[in-house]
């Protein structure tokens, strides 16, 4: 009888937990790697994970690149530009395609690096060391870089204020009154703040930037695109890195690429650095009309 009710069990949490996983519901990074490889990309940070759209994208320029359109951005400590990074996105595109979209978010963070050149701690992350980066489920991923019990996933998933979507979006629900985004945001750019004190642009991280952008250019088209933030954190990025605009516009034209700027328009953010939800798919309309139309926005 307890090996019965054992059995009954398993299966019952089997059951449960199957589900989640082939929808990639175990955490904020985990389907990515679960979806099948890819036709186009977004890519950056979380500024990109959460602030851009790509159903909005598919949905308003249907037939005009090769799809699917996968937002394979994660977080500043994992995919800030670097040869570990473009290994992933090596892995994670599709040799064959040749009418990509290429959506490639920029801003000084995800080119600087604390410490010496040559170490960059990513490569000690999923994006350095995660070969199978398009298996459903993903074995490797699971007993490597999930580190909840597997009992807790369904009751996780469906209480997360996070939420991957299959095309890569991350949908973010907080609170967004005015005085929890105060809050955040002077936390946030509290944060940055640190970074600046101990960061530097990094010449091997725009060297990176600069070999992806190589990688992809045969496969389509590449679009440099700095999304929306907060003034505050404008501020101390203009402070930081004053001349990161006109460095973006000079590696574009290198590349005969576009450069959207958007970092100063006023779209409404949850902690001055990421997208509210609506915002996001407002930015992403935009985003569509300006790809359409071919405008470069400086």
């Amino acid at each position: 009888m307890r090996l019965l009710l054992l059995a009954v069990a398993g299966a019952l949490g089997a059951a449960l937990l199957l589900p989640v996983v082939l929808r990639g519901g175990v955490d904020a990074f985990y389907g990515r790697f679960a979806s099948p490889p890819a036709g186009s990309l977004v890519l950056g940070t979380s500024r990109a994970a959460q602030g851009i759209r790509p159903a909005v994208l598919e949905a308003r320029l249907a037939g005009q690149f090769e799809g699917p359109l996968l937002n394979y951005s994660f977080t500043l400590t994992h995919s800030p530009y670097g040869l570990a990074y473009l290994a992933s996105i090596r892995r994670k595109l599709r040799p064959e395609v040749r009418k990509g979209l290429f959506i490639v978010a920029v801003d000084p963070w995800s080119l600087s690096l604390t410490g010496p050149e040559g170490a960059f701690p990513e490569d000690n992350s999923f994006i350095g060391q995660l070969h199978e980066v398009s298996q459903n489920p993903n074995l490797a991923y699971l007993t490597r870089y999930q580190t909840k019990p597997l009992y807790r996933l369904p009751l996780d998933f469906a209480t997360a204020t996070e939420r991957l979507h299959p095309d890569g979006w991350l949908e973010v629900n907080i609170g967004i009154d005015s005085v929890q985004v105060r809050a955040r945001t002077a936390r946030k750019l509290l944060d940055y703040q640190k970074l600046a004190a101990t960061q530097h642009l990094s010449a091997g991280r725009l060297a990176a930037l600069r070999h992806t952008i190589e990688f992809l250019k045969p496969h389509g088209r590449v679009v440099l695109v700095r999304l929306p933030i907060g003034p505050g954190l404008l501020a101390l990025e203009q402070q930081y890195q004053p001349g990161f605009a006109v460095q973006m516009r000079r590696l574009a034209a290198e590349f005969a690429a576009p450069y959207f700027d958007y970092a100063a328009a006023p779209y409404p953010t949850t902690d001055g650095n990421h997208l509210q939800k609506e915002a996001s798919e407002r930015f992403s309309r935009q985003l569509v009309l300006d790809l359409a139309a071919g405008e470069r926005k400086d």
